[in-house]
C-alpha cells in the first residue's frame, strides 16, 4: 500500500529513504529485516563488493567473469601489480594483520598481477555466514555463493571478495585509494576495460599528510580520536602523537600501515610516517578496559566528524574521557586541560560552579562517578600495564563498580582458596587452635578498649 499522498509504491519509496553510498560511514550502517526477501538489507542506496582474482588463479579468469555477470554489475576491472618490495606489507595489510613482516600468502595465491572486479548487486540480500575466521557475520549471499564457486575453480584461496559493504569500503579503499573510488563509484557508466594500476597499497610508502591519512580511515575504520584533535588534520602538537580509540586494534594499525613500538599483547602505541615523519598513535580499543567497553561502544556509534573529516567524540563523551584520563589515568591534571575541561562542561550545560571548579578532587569525583554509575558504566582494569591509575581519586567514588586491582584480586584468591585446603580445614577443627585465636581476639578488644 502506498503512503498517504504518495503515488510511489513500497519498494520505491524505500529507495528514496536510503542513505547514498556517497554518505557512507562504517560506524553508521545498520540492517534490518525485509520480509519481501526473507533477509537483511543495510540503509545504504547501493550494494558494493569487491572480488580478487589472484594471479594464481587467472587461468580461470574467464568462466569467474561468467559467474559474476549472473548477479553483478562490473563497474571496473583492474590489472593490480604491487612491487616485490611491498609484497608481504600489502597482504598483511589487506587481510588485517600485524605487520610483522612475514605473511607467506604470496606464495599460497600467487605474486603476479592479480584482477580486481568493483561489483554492484542491485538485488543484495544479507544472511549470517560463517567466515574462514569462524566469526558469524551478515553476509551478502550472492557475493558468498560466487566466491564459493570461484575457488572451487582456482582450488585454495586464490579468491578474494568483501563478504559486506563494510568490508567493501575498507578493501577497495586500501586497493584502490579513496579518490580513485570515488571516482569508479560517481560514473554515470561502468569503466570500459581493463585498467592497469601499478601501485601498492595506499600510504604504503608513509602518507603525504594527515589529510591523506584521515580521507583514507574515514572509510575503512571505526574509530575516534579521542583528545588534542582541535588542529586536526593540519597540524600536531610537538610530541607528534594522537591518541585515538578504535573498534579493531590490528585492523586500525593495519590500514594505518602503522608497526607496534613496544611488540607485545598489551602494547598500544604504533607508529607510520606522515610527511617523511614518524607519528605515534595511542591505539585503544573496545574491551582493552581503558574505558568500560559499553562506554567505549557508544563513544563510537555516537561520533562526529570535524570538517567532515576526522572522527571526534560527541561533546559530552568528550567532557567525561577527558576528566577521566586527566583524573583517573593521571597523577596529576595537565594545565591545558583545566581551560578544556571547564570549556565543555559549559558546552554541555553544566552550571557555572561546577565548570570553574571542575578539577578539584571533590568535585570531579561527585560529577565522574555520578555519571559513570548513572550509565552503568564501570572502571574497569586496561590491559596496558602502562595506564596509571590513580587509587587515592577513585577512594571518593561511592556509586560505580571499581574493578579491583590484581595484587587485591590474587591476595583474595590465594586467601579462599587456602581456607579451602585441608591444612586449613584441619586446624580449623582443632580445639587448641581455635582456644588461641579467641584468646587473641579478646586480648585485642581490651587493648582497643583502653585506648578509646
Amino acid at each position: 500500500m502506498n503512503r498517504p499522498g504518495s503515488d510511489l509504491d513500497p519498494a520505491q519509496t524505500e529507495r528514496v529513504d536510503r542513505t547514498p553510498v556517497t554518505s557512507y560511514d562504517p560506524a553508521r550502517l545498520t540492517y534490518r529485516w525485509t520480509p519481501e526477501i526473507g533477509a537483511f538489507r543495510h540503509q545504504l542506496d547501493r550494494d558494493l563488493q569487491l572480488l580478487v582474482v589472484w594471479s594464481g588463479g587467472r587461468e580461470h579468469e574467464r568462466e569467474i567473469l561468467d559467474l559474476v555477470a549472473a548477479d553483478f554489475t562490473v563497474l571496473a576491472q583492474l590489472e593490480v601489480r604491487w612491487s616485490a618490495e611491498k609484497m608481504v606489507n600489502n597482504f598483511e595489510r589487506l587481510y588485517g594483520q600485524t605487520l610483522w613482516g612475514t605473511s607467506p600468502k604470496h606464495e599460497e595465491v600467487g605474486d603476479g598481477p592479480f584482477l580486481l572486479l568493483v561489483l554492484e548487486d542491485h538485488a543484495p540480500a544479507y544472511s549470517y555466514r560463517q567466515n574462514v575466521s569462524g566469526y558469524v557475520e551478515l553476509t551478502n549471499v550472492n557475493i558468498a555463493r560466487v566466491k564459493r564457486a570461484a575457488r572451487d575453480l582456482t582450488g585454495g584461496y586464490r579468491i578474494h571478495s568483501s563478504n559486506n559493504v563494510r568490508e567493501f569500503f575498507r578493501d577497495a579503499t586500501l586497493i584502490l585509494g579513496p579518490e580513485r573510488l570515488t571516482e569508479i563509484l560517481t560514473r554515470t557508466n561502468p569503466l570500459d576495460g581493463v585498467t592497469v594500476l601499478a601501485e601498492d597499497l595506499v600510504g604504503s610508502d608513509g602518507w603525504e599528510s594527515l589529510d591523506a591519512l584521515f580521507r583514507t580511515v574515514r572509510l575503512t575504520s571505526e574509530y575516534v580520536v579521542l583528545r588534542n584533535f582541535e588542529e586536526l588534520p593540519g597540524a600536531l602538537e610537538e610530541d607528534h602523537e594522537i591518541d585515538v580509540l578504535c573498534r579493531d586494534q590490528t585492523d586500525f594499525a593495519a590500514v594505518l600501515n602503522a608497526t607496534e613500538v613496544y611488540p607485545g599483547p598489551e602494547g598500544a602505541q604504533f607508529r607510520t610516517l606522515v610527511g617523511g615523519d614518524e607519528v605515534f598513535f595511542d591505539t585503544r580499543h573496545v574491551g582493552d578496559g581503558y574505558l568500560d567497553a559499553e562506554w567505549q561502544r557508544e563513544i563510537l556509534a555516537r561520533r562526529e566528524w570535524r570538517d567532515g573529516l576526522v572522527a571526534v567524540p560527541r561533546h559530552d563523551d568528550h567532557l567525561f574521557s577527558l576528566l577521566y584520563h586527566a583524573k583517573v589515568q593521571k597523577p596529576a591534571v595537565k594545565p591545558v586541560y583545566v581551560t578544556r575541561l571547564a570549556e565543555l562542561a559549559l558546552e554541555v550545560g553544566l552550571p557555572e560552579e561546577t565548570a570553574r571548579t571542575l578539577t578539584d578532587d571533590a568535585v570531579a569525583a561527585s560529577l565522574l562517578d555520578g555519571y559513570l554509575a548513572g550509565h552503568d558504566f564501570t572502571v574497569p582494569l586496561p590491559d596496558d600495564p602502562a595506564v596509571h591509575r590513580n587509587g587515592a581519586f577513585l577512594a571518593r567514588f561511592r556509586l560505580t563498580v571499581l574493578a579491583d586491582p590484581p595484587l587485591k584480586v590474587a591476595t583474595a584468591e590465594i586467601w579462599q582458596s587456602a581456607k579451602r585446603s585441608r591444612a586449613a580445614q584441619t586446624l580449623g577443627r582443632s580445639r587448641v587452635v581455635r582456644g588461641a585465636y579467641r584468646r587473641v581476639r579478646s586480648a585485642f578488644h581490651a587493648l582497643k578498649d583502653r585506648v578509646s
